[in-house]
């Protein structure tokens, strides 16, 4: 198979800046991370409305490194660049396993890791299909739908709210404060700082509450397993749930829906892998489901902090320096995957880092993101085989979330058994 040409950029090596979010909605995002990685790896950048700066990590390596030195690399100042520590604090967000570093994360991550492992994700395998069978019974009749709002965002967020017990009528809420604490830049979603710290607070808030019902009233969910967990022998207070519920409702829902908003993209563009994909839907689904997950990057970066001075990729980085670990770029790296440019469902080795590239922080809820994108792919391709976006995605104003906000799609309508 011919090698697909690595994208260039109009813009100069000075002129890219991935603060900006202008820049995530031009053409040539690829182009310009490509440049970086060959010709500035380890890159300032200055976010173009508050002047504060950071350091970009570009390649594979240097972000593997990084994120395992958590000694050097702290989590514990934010994990966006566009916010800062004062921010972090503001929200609470302080308390919060992703806001930590080992030894304390590791004890956090033990009490949240009860609800994600590979068996308990497994038990929950029949929800996953379930809700995916009511999401295609619901679109197969009608033709043409809006997919993110009908599909993508659907999927995940039941998913996380039945695992933490969120009743029904309080999804839709939820939804859209997930909406406006990752909507970055994007004026649709309120576009400000502040609008993402108010976000921030209402979903703290709904977990502070939802833990002290669960303290009264114990249900089989992962907020009861919360609030009745001990760290460090002392059982967890009501008001520590508040930022562990914002950090799973935003995490488990954000990650999913835009892998399969841009996985059906994907699939809508290289069509020949489309029909690779349904002459064997079981067979490819989980290499795939790896290589969707790997070309979206649902998730931009990461920020760490420097906690000490160091020389790093050839810099020399100062104690409290912002560092974003740009994972959209580690994704395309050359040097770590052969054809990086290529769409390719069976591609085989696939150490994709959108879920992190090892270390303290990899992703807890990984198993069950890539199961709900098996599944819901599985479900779609196998009852609507020729579904397809109709126009360009749009796409959300942010450097945190590579996210997309709306993506029509059609098929031949299909009435229900």
């Amino acid at each position: 198979m011919s090698l697909v040409p690595t994208p260039t950029t109009r813009l100069a090596l000075d002129e890219i800046n991935p603060a900006s979010f202008d820049f995530w909605l031009r053409d040539d995002v690829h182009g310009a991370f490509a440049k970086l990685r060959h010709e500035r790896p380890v890159a300032w950048h200055q976010h173009p409305d508050s002047g504060r700066g950071f350091w970009s990590l570009t390649r594979y390596d240097d972000i593997a490194a990084a994120t395992r030195d958590w000694e050097t690399f702290s989590s514990a100042f934010g994990i966006q660049v566009m916010t800062d520590p004062e921010d972090v604090q503001r929200l609470g967000a302080i308390r919060s396993m992703i806001s930590t570093d080992p030894p304390r994360h590791t004890k956090l991550r033990s009490v949240v890791n009860r609800g994600f492992t590979p068996k308990v994700v497994a038990r929950a395998e029949e929800s996953v299909r379930r809700r995916a069978r009511e999401i295609v019974d619901a679109i197969a009749p009608k033709g043409e739908i809006e997919f993110v709002s009908d599909v993508a965002a659907v999927l995940p967020v039941a998913i996380i709210c039945d695992m933490m017990g969120v009743p029904e009528a309080d999804r839709p809420r939820l939804l859209d404060l997930t909406n406006r604490l990752l909507g970055g830049g994007d004026a649709e979603y309120g576009g400000t700082k502040e609008s993402l710290q108010r976000a921030g607070e209402e979903l703290r808030d709904y977990g502070l509450w939802l833990g002290r019902a669960r303290l009264e009233h114990p249900e089989n969910d992962l907020t009861t397993t919360l609030v009745h967990a001990e760290v460090d022998g002392e059982a967890m207070p009501p008001q520590d749930l508040g930022p562990f519920f914002l950090l799973l409702i935003a995490a488990g829902n954000e990650t999913t829906r835009n892998a399969v908003s841009h996985g059906l993209w994907a699939l809508t563009e290289y069509p020949e892998e489309k029909r690779r994909w349904l002459a064997d839907l079981d067979g490819r689904a989980i290499t795939a489901a790896e290589e969707i997950v790997r070309w979206a990057s649902p998730l931009l970066h990461m920020r760490r902090t420097v906690a000490r001075d160091v020389t790093f990729g050839g810099v020399d980085m100062r104690k409290g320096d912002k560092v974003a670990m740009w994972y959209v770029s580690a994704n395309r790296d050359d040097a770590y995957f052969p054809d990086p440019y290529r769409f390719d469902i069976t591609r085989t080795p696939n150490d994709q880092g959108a879920f992190g590239t090892g270390g303290p922080h990899f992703c807890l809820g990984a198993h069950l993101a890539r199961r709900e994108v098996i599944v819901m792919f599985t479900e779609l391709l196998g009852r609507l085989p020729d579904i397809r976006a109709t126009s360009q995605p749009e796409k959300l104003r942010s450097n945190f979330i590579h996210g997309i906000k709306r993506l029509p799609a059609a098929f031949t309508p299909r009435p229900l058994p």
